[in-house]
């Protein structure tokens, strides 16, 4: 039987590195699929947005594909700006199944300003959620 010596029994210092690293790369790879897979739906960024804008919205069909058509109208004495929607696919229990953020076409928004838009539904569902999800304020109300 052979015998082992020290320096044949033992890694390099480069080995033993490569082999923390790869340990590493593993670790941090299996922390971020965990999180991954329990991601939390996104709320919207304002609170009480609804006291801002008056939202409605419907589902059609285009192309044998659900899509969401709205109107946001600005209801506040001021203008508003790069205003984002956040459109949901809900399950029957009321449960976010997919969500989707859009802009909405009015880029600046003064008071009493009404700006459509449509976007393709994020997901078949058996129902939908439109919600203001971020906005800006321009300053000034008239």
């Amino acid at each position: 039987m052979p015998e082992l010596t020290q320096s044949s029994a033992s890694c390099s210092p480069s080995r033993r590195l490569s082999v923390v690293a790869a340990l590493a790369l593993l670790l941090a790879f299996a922390t971020l699929s965990a999180c991954v897979g329990r991601a939390q739906p996104l709320e919207p960024l304002v609170v009480g947005w609804e006291r801002v804008f008056r939202l409605e919205w419907e589902v059609a069909h285009r192309g044998g594909q659900p899509v969401v058509r709205s109107s946001l109208t600005n209801d506040s004495p001021y203008t508003v700006m790069r205003v984002q929607l956040l459109v949901e696919a809900l399950d029957a229990n009321g449960a976010v199944v997919a969500q989707e953020i859009t802009w909405a076409t009015a880029d600046m928004m003064t008071p009493s300003t009404r700006a459509s838009f449509e976007v393709r539904a994020p997901a078949a569902a058996s129902t939908y959620r439109v919600r203001v999800f971020a906005f800006d304020g321009a300053g000034g109300g008239e």
